[in-house]
Order: C-alpha cells, then structure tokens, then sequence
C-alpha cells in the first residue's frame, strides 16, 4: 500500500493532531476492532474497554507482539507499557472517546475516533488532544499513523507490517514535517 497525504497526521492546534485513514469495512468491524482488546492487540495494545461512558479503558502496550525486533528502538524505552484512561464517549459503531493517563495517573490527553461509511469502506478520523511537548506530537503521529497502517493490513487480510520498521520511517517524517 502506498500512502498519499491524505494518510498522513496534521497538526491542527499548537497542541493537537487529526489523522484521518481509509479501511475496509464494514463498519460494525472496524469499531470491534477499536474497543475489543482481544482484536486491539493484533494492531496496536490489548487491555479491557468498558462499554458505557465513565468506565475504564486499560491499554497494555506490548509492542514485541507486532515487531520482530528482540527489543525495541533505544529511545522508545521499555517493550510493555500499561496506561489507563476513562471513557468519554461510547457510541457504536461511530464514537469512541477516552482520556489517556500516563502512569504517573495524571491526565495527559484526550483520544476521539469517528467512524463514517465512506466510498465503500469506512473512514477513521482520530483527533488526539492535549499533547503539550512537541516531542510527544512526533511520537503520537508516527505511532497512529503506524498502528493504523497495521490496521488497515489486518482488514484487508494481508501480511501485517513490522510496527517498529513503519514507525521509525514515519517518526523521521513527522520530525522533519511537524512545527
């Protein structure tokens, strides 16, 4: 698959990003693969997603699941992460909104994903706010933008891509092309 700008994450405010991503449907399917943590993990982290707004998500990163790499990039850190948030919007198969909190149990950021029916599949837009450090935007673009990627794979029933050989090629764009 070649990406075209249309894939690629923009900076909408000095402290967000918005990506929008093309997928196969339907949509009912990409919204299980969104909140079930079973199917999650096969494309970005694992972890339980309550169903009702006010409930927990619990993201468990553990990225050696979707890379060949014994250990991930040196500055990355460590290979399995947890981070926890609270369900903000639960509207299937449309919206899904959650606060991330970092470890340290501090809200660090708010996550919204749309789900429309578009041009025989299902449009993904992501807006993700509240991203203070500009290093923090490089990461979250090339992250999203990678575990979309896989995504999109996994959908499409083709071989999933190597998440870390994907973000680190979009990390060094995003670097070069965010503010």
């Amino acid at each position: 698959m070649t990406d075209t700008p249309s894939n690629y994450a923009q900076q909408r405010s000095p402290t967000s990003l918005e990506i929008a991503h093309q997928l196969p449907g339907p949509i009912e399917r990409v919204w299980d693969h969104l909140v079930d943590g079973e199917l999650r993990k096969l494309w970005f982290c694992g972890g339980a997603t309550a169903d009702h707004v006010g409930g927990k998500i619990v993201l468990e990163f553990d990225h050696s699941r979707l890379s060949t790499r014994a250990t991930p990039p040196e500055h990355e850190g460590g290979g399995r992460v947890t981070n926890e948030g609270e369900v903000l919007r639960f509207e299937p198969p449309n919206v899904f909104a959650f606060n991330w909190f970092e470890h340290d149990g501090v809200e660090h950021s708010r996550v919204t994903i749309t789900l429309t029916e578009k041009n025989g599949g299902v449009e993904l837009h992501l807006l993700h706010e509240r991203l203070e450090k500009r290093t923090d935007r490089v990461s979250v673009a090339a992250g999203w933008h990678a575990h979309f990627d896989l995504l999109g794979d996994l959908l499409r029933g083709e071989p999933v891509r190597d998440f870390w050989d994907v973000h680190l090629a979009l990390e060094k764009h995003y670097d070069d092309a965010l503010p």
